[in-house]
This record gives C-alpha cells, sequence and structure tokens, in this order.
C-alpha cells in the first residue's frame, strides 16, 4: 500500500518533526470478502453490492444502505474457514502505518469517525494542536485546511476515482490531486507530494503534477467534443426504480419506444434500456434510459410525450435527471 518513495518521505517527516497527510478515499477495511474455495462473496441482502469489511467494529457494512452483518469465519455455502479479504480502505492503510513506523501517532477521519457532533472539528484541532504525525483520510482531508507543519501528502490510490463509470472521471480525479497537494507546504517550507498510481501516463495524473489546469482543460475539452459530452450536448437518464422488477422492464420499454418515434437522430440519441451499474439498493431496482442531445423545448415535449402508456405503472417511479452530478 505504501511505497519505497513514500515510505522514505514519511521516515524524513518524523525525522523532521513534520506532519504526513495519507490520502485514500475509501473508508473500511477492505473493500470484499471472498471464500477462496467456492468464490462466495459476501454481499448486502438489500443491494447488489459487495459488503466492505471494517477491522475496528469486526462487522461488514454497506455503504448504501448501511446495513450490517457480523465478520464471516465460516463461508456460508461450503463451511470453508478459507476466507480473505482483498481491497484496501482507510482502516487498512492506518494499520499498515503502525506496521511500517511503530512510534508515530496516527489519527484517521472518514465518515465512520466523524459520527458525532463536532468530531469534524475535533479530530482537525487535535492533529494540528497535538502534533500528530500522520492523518489519514478520505475525500474529507482535501478541501481548505491549512496545516502549517504539514509539508508531505501522499495519495494512496490515485486511480480509485480515474476508473469510475462517469464521463467527469479525470476531471474529479484532477480536481482531487490539486486540491489535496495544495494541503503541504503552506508556510515557509516546500512541500512534497507523492502520487501511487497505475496509470503515470494519463493526463489528469501528468498534469496534477504539473498544477496545469489550461493544459487539462485543452486536452479534456477536444475529449469530449469527439465523444459529444457536456458541454457539447445534454445527457439526459430516464429512471426507473421499484420493488417489482418485471414492471419495470415492461415501463422502461414502453418508454424507450415512445422515444424511439418522438427522438430521431437528428436531435439526440437514445439507448435502449438497461441496469443501472449499482441495479439494486435498499430492496429497490433501478434501471435507466439514457438519451444524449440537446434539451430544448422539442426534447422536452419528445420526453412529455414518451409517458404515454405508463400511467398504470403501480410499483414503478420514473423520474427524469437532465445532466445528473453522478451518472
Amino acid at each position: 500500500m505504501i511505497s519505497e518513495r513514500l515510505q522514505e518521505e514519511i521516515e524524513k517527516n518524523l525525522k523532521n518533526k513534520k506532519q504526513t497527510i495519507l490520502f485514500l478515499n475509501r473508508r473500511g477495511y477492505s473493500s470484499f470478502v471472498i471464500c477462496r474455495d467456492c468464490g462466495y462473496t459476501a454481499k448486502c441482502k438489500h443491494c447488489n453490492i459487495t459488503l466492505t469489511y471494517h477491522k475496528f467494529e469486526n462487522k461488514l457494512k454497506c455503504h448504501y444502505c448501511g446495513f450490517e452483518r457480523n465478520n464471516l469465519l465460516l463461508c456460508p455455502e461450503c463451511n470453508s474457514k478459507n476466507i480473505k479479504y482483498f481491497g484496501t480502505g482507510t482502516q487498512k492503510l492506518e494499520d499498515e502505518v503502525h506496521k511500517l513506523f511503530p512510534k508515530a501517532s496516527t489519527i484517521r477521519m472518514d465518515i465512520d469517525t466523524v459520527t458525532a457532533k463536532n468530531s469534524h472539528e475535533m479530530i482537525l484541532n487535535q492533529f494540528k494542536n497535538e502534533n500528530i504525525d500522520v492523518l489519514i483520510g478520505t475525500q474529507m482531508v482535501v478541501k481548505g485546511h491549512h496545516f502549517p507543519k504539514v509539508t508531505l501528502v501522499g495519495v494512496i490510490s490515485a486511480d480509485s476515482s480515474l476508473n469510475i463509470e462517469d464521463y467527469r472521471a479525470t476531471e474529479r480525479t484532477f480536481q482531487t490531486l490539486v486540491q489535496v497537494a495544495g494541503r503541504a507546504g503552506r508556510e515557509k517550507e516546500k512541500g512534497r507530494v507523492i502520487i501511487q498510481t497505475y496509470n503515470p501516463d494519463s493526463y489528469a495524473i501528468l498534469d496534477s503534477k504539473e498544477q496545469d489546469y489550461d493544459k487539462f482543460y485543452h486536452t479534456e475539452i477536444e475529449l469530449r467534443k469527439i465523444l459529444k459530452y457536456p458541454p457539447f450536448c445534454d445527457i439526459i437518464f430516464i429512471k426507473f426504480t421499484g420493488t417489482d422488477l418485471s414492471e419495470i422492464k415492461q415501463y422502461a420499454n414502453i418508454f424507450f419506444r415512445n422515444l424511439k418515434k418522438y427522438i430521431n437522430g437528428t436531435n439526440g440519441m437514445v439507448f435502449q434500456p438497461v441496469p443501472a451499474p449499482i441495479d439494486r439498493i435498499k430492496n429497490k431496482f433501478r434501471w435507466r434510459i439514457i438519451i444524449k442531445g440537446k434539451v430544448n423545448s422539442s426534447m422536452l415535449k419528445a420526453i412529455q410525450m414518451s409517458f404515454q402508456g405508463t400511467e398504470n405503472a403501480k410499483k414503478t417511479l420514473i423520474s427524469v435527471d437532465i445532466n445528473p452530478n453522478n451518472t
């Protein structure tokens, strides 16, 4: 988790009585738990997503609905004890820091440690006033904090935001890396930033390293123009949510046929209904139709007319989201 180069830089900071921030945008200890004998993976019973292992509470938790259960000791499918933990989170990173630097003091800031009132401010003040060596955190440590003694920032996995299923993944990665880099060297001493990535040739990584917004912008805007992404078009999500999967499919197909009738290739592209990337959350199935085109009066009228034939949907909620923040 911590490269040799980053380890060396942390050691320098510890010797010089300076502080370090380690950024990893994933909480918990392990991303998923699997049986190595039969392949069983622990999943949430309400959402189609793997449970995350939280070591300190010895629990498996869903980060979407809050469901939690006791940790697995035996596989429920084959009774094997060969249970393994894969992936990484802030708890595991804290463990790793303790192994490599036993004398270093650490504090962690993620959604699991800031549940109490004012705990966010308490952690930040504790890090600053008690000269704690290493602050480990998720997105919460990125923005707006001023710590005079922080001279080193380590980004543990820049790829976690680079590989998400969203056309803004590179933009958000660039933004996050520039922001987290800004936490180091805010006083007289020069700051150092170590970015660990499997994609060192990504323009988001390279341009954030140089803090070159103009260069990043010109590359990103050209790609969006070629691929017809905003701001060169709008993306509209027609979302179908409910407890009855067969009814969702039925009305999604009705809506799709209507859209194809009212929207032709000149003013928009309509893609077939498909399950959302996480197709069930809180016991509700999620499907969607994606439209790429310009939002204007004719587009809005076409969408409105496409509701014809869905009036009898009893268990399905149909909603329209134009240029959503999260795809």
